[in-house]
């Protein structure tokens, strides 16, 4: 079509050191590629990213071998494993993750040293009425949550929920995982749902939690 002609065998091989280079493209740093992910909750990137995983810890580009560098960084976060996962992007019906895994998990991100990798996930998640997928949340619902949550959204047919942080009325920090579960599929049971969390994060918000349990 673009008027090139191509004969023999195609096939994968090195170039030689002296070729010259006709085209090159470079992706946008990982740290970057998981912000993104995060803030758009996009599950294509997410399923990208498993395999990249994998080729970093086993040379393996597979979901397979992805899974096992995720499992090896959770052991060495001494987060809780999953007790069933089978793909990166969590659309899996069949995967089972609890909460105590998400909140492991936000608590080794959010005590991180500033210049550690684990950072870009607290950078990468979206601000509750403000980025991402949650810009569109915690208007007259919540109204309390908006700028101080940033969480993860994931939703499935029957389940609703997100994990994140925030901060209460004295301003200390938290982590919080929160998800709905058999929710209505009839009607607005999905909406109703994503309103009862956003309302749940605000009261976290707006409580003094912090100061209570530190006296």
């Amino acid at each position: 079509m673009a008027g090139v002609r191509v004969s023999g065998t195609v096939a994968a091989g090195r170039a030689a050191e002296d070729a010259v280079p006709v085209a090159a493209v470079e992706s946008a740093p990982v740290g970057e590629q998981v912000e993104h992910l995060l803030e758009y909750s996009d599950n294509e990137a997410a399923e990208a990213m498993l395999r990249q995983v994998g080729l970093a810890a086993s040379r393996e580009g597979s979901t397979a071998a992805g899974l096992a560098g995720v499992a090896s960084v959770l052991r060495r976060l001494d987060v809780p494993l999953p007790e069933r996962q089978l793909d990166g992007s969590g659309l899996s019906r069949r995967d089972l993750i609890g909460a105590d895994t998400f909140v492991a998990l936000l608590r080794a991100v959010a005590t991180a040293s500033a210049d550690s990798p684990l950072r870009s996930l607290l950078d990468g998640l979206p601000v509750a009425g403000f980025s991402g997928s949650l810009a569109a949340r915690f208007d007259q619902v919540a109204p309390a949550g908006r700028g101080v949550i940033r969480a993860k959204t994931g939703t499935l047919t029957g389940v609703s929920g997100y994990a994140g942080v925030g901060a209460d009325a004295d301003g200390v920090p938290f982590v919080f995982v929160i998800i709905a579960d058999r929710v209505r599929t009839d009607g607005p049971g999905t909406l109703e749902a994503r309103a009862a969390l956003d309302r749940a994060a605000a009261a976290l918000a707006t409580c003094r939690c912090g100061s209570a349990a530190a006296g």
